[in-house]
């Protein structure tokens, strides 16, 4: 017998060996009003057909958690799979990015796709989900699961496995359609009683509901400029031949790597130029530049290389950050729990902000704001500056792009920057690469090297730089002139060396020892490249650190 011991109720289970964690939730779980969409067993989060092997703890992650969230729109893609797989011969799925709270999928299915198609697949997801078809978990040698990949015509992904440093593949079957997802999914389709599949030329958005509330669909809102924005990432890929990990694997592995940096990296600077052109376009009207962005969007080389680029087309600009004015530490606002709330606008002096920018601008001396984040206390400088006329201010911070922030000046005199981190490469067809997954490890490599912040600190605050980011960052984005990428396609191989020691410093009974394996295992289909190939003046420097010089002798 093996005993599971219930984290929450501490109540203690006898089970025979082999039974499913499905089956042990059925008959000795506390019911609630969710459905139980997985379980974390010995604090590794795992579906419910997963059979137990041994003794330890379990807890159950119910369907409106975060964890239980992304298994439900894990599930539901196989869903949209399986539904285009059922009418249409050797169709295909590619799930391409999230749109805010859906995902943008386009579909392969030998024409172009109608509104007639799009009622029909889902008429037939609603079918498979009536039925709550079984989804069942194979574990198959990585030559069988690549053999099985390219018998459904799945290179790709037999691809992708070739590169996956592991003996065995836990992968998922509904009916004939047999998939590989980085993360478990749900236990049968009668789960998914609540989605939307739209038109959206030339694909569908696929519409899920949002974590915390599982029985109803967000509003939808178009975002047309981030989606322009996913557009420009893709054909990036397209232009350095960089779509998938493993044709950045095939870069490493033959050698070529420096060529497809080389060519990324250009791209991103001529893109910086033509931003730097547009404002130039609009003098003298502008006389702020504010850019704004997630947290380890890259804000600050960004500012700076502009700053570069303005100052090639004549220009003296003045670069402020939005850091240096915070309100001293104790006079910074509380949440409700008594900590400090860093992320709100309430904890920038507006007015003080407000009054520097207005002086700049009449070209009055003035001693900038400054911020000391080791005593949590604002100063001046010492030595004053002047803006010269027609100069303009760029700006960066996290409310850079808030109107309330810059309440005294009109919008013509604004231009406004929203920089996105969208990964220009796919994991595979089904599996694409989110933005928060490439700035937490972004994140967590910068702090670790350069603020002497070890990964568990790093994780311990993203929750609350994710919501902050919800409510300061993405409401304003359609609103920017322009909305730069730093992603670059070869970054996550740099980075991974980076942070798998991170990641796997993390002891299992840590709170957050679920979420460092499931970034290990997203890490794991790439391979690691020496930092070498970084130039020097790459956003990427931000995260990693300068090149280090090798002198001759």
């Amino acid at each position: 017998m093996i005993t599971l011991q219930d984290v929450k109720s501490g109540t203690s289970y006898n089970v025979k060996e082999g039974t499913t964690l499905q089956q042990v939730y059925e008959e000795y779980g506390p019911k609630g009003d969710m459905p139980i969409a997985a379980a974390l067993y010995n604090n590794e989060c795992v579906g419910l057909k997963t059979k137990v092997d041994q003794s330890g703890d379990v807890d159950w992650l119910p369907i409106n958690s975060m964890e239980g969230n992304q298994c439900l729109i894990r599930t539901a893609i196989l869903l949209l799979v399986r539904a285009v797989s059922d009418l249409y011969p050797n169709g295909k799925v590619l799930v391409k990015h999230a749109l805010r709270k859906a995902l943008y999928c386009e579909l392969e299915i030998g024409h172009t796709v109608t509104f007639h198609d799009v009622e029909m697949i889902k008429t037939r997801m609603h079918e498979i989900v009536d039925q709550d078809e079984a989804i069942s978990q194979v574990i198959a040698s990585t030559e069988t699961a690549m053999a099985m990949c390219r018998n459904r015509n799945m290179e790709r992904e037999a691809e992708l496995l070739k590169h996956v440093d592991v003996t065995h593949i836990l992968a998922y079957q509904c009916g004939p359609t047999f998939d590989y997802y980085m993360g478990p999914l749900l236990p049968s389709m009668g789960y998914l009683t609540c989605f939307n599949l739209r038109p959206y030329a030339p694909g569908v958005i696929l519409e899920t509901p949002t974590v915390g509330n599982p029985n109803e669909l967000p509003e939808y809102k178009e975002i047309p400029k981030m989606a322009r924005l996913f557009l420009d990432a893709e054909e990036w890929g397209r232009i350095v031949r960089c779509e998938y990990v493993y044709d950045l694997n095939h870069y490493i592995e033959n050698g070529t790597i420096q060529d497809m940096v080389d060519v990324a990296e250009a791209l991103q600077e001529k893109e910086m130029g033509q931003i730097a052109d547009y404002i130039v376009s609009r003098r003298p009207k502008i006389k702020v530049v504010l850019i704004a962005g997630p947290s380890s969007a890259g804000k600050t080389t960004f500012c700076k290389r502009l700053l570069t680029h303005l100052r090639v087309n004549g220009l003296r600009p003045l670069g402020i950050s939005l850091d240096d004015y915070f309100y001293n530490r104790e006079d910074t606002p509380k949440n409700p729990d008594g900590s400090y709330d860093f992320e709100s606008l309430r904890a920038i002096d507006v007015p003080l902000f407000n009054q520097q920018i207005d002086d700049l601008n009449q070209g009055k001396a003035v001693r900038l704001a400054r911020f000391d984040f080791v005593t949590g206390k604002r100063y001046f400088d010492d030595t004053p500056v002047t803006l010269e006329k027609g100069q303009p201010v760029v700006v960066e911070g996290l409310h850079a792009l808030n109107d309330s922030l810059t309440y005294m000046l009109p919008r013509y005199e604004k231009a406004k920057i929203s920089l996105g981190v969208l990964t220009q490469i796919r994991i595979n067809d089904h599996n694409r690469i989110s933005t928060s997954d490439t700035r937490i490890i972004r994140r967590m490599v910068r702090d670790q090297q350069f603020r002497d912040r070890g990964p568990m600190a790093t994780m311990d605050i993203w929750a609350d730089v994710r919501r902050g980011e919800e409510q300061n960052i993405y409401p304003y984005q359609e609103d920017a002139d322009k909305i730069f990428n730093t992603a670059l396609p070869y970054e996550l191989s740099v980075l991974k060396p980076y942070a798998e020691p991170l990641l796997e410093s993390i002891e299992k009974d840590s709170v957050h020892y679920a979420e460092a394996q499931r970034l290990l295992k997203f890490l794991r289909p790439f391979k690691g490249v020496d930092a070498s190939v970084v130039p020097r003046n790459s956003l990427l420097r931000e995260f990693i650190g300068p090149e280090k010089r090798i002198d001759k002798a």
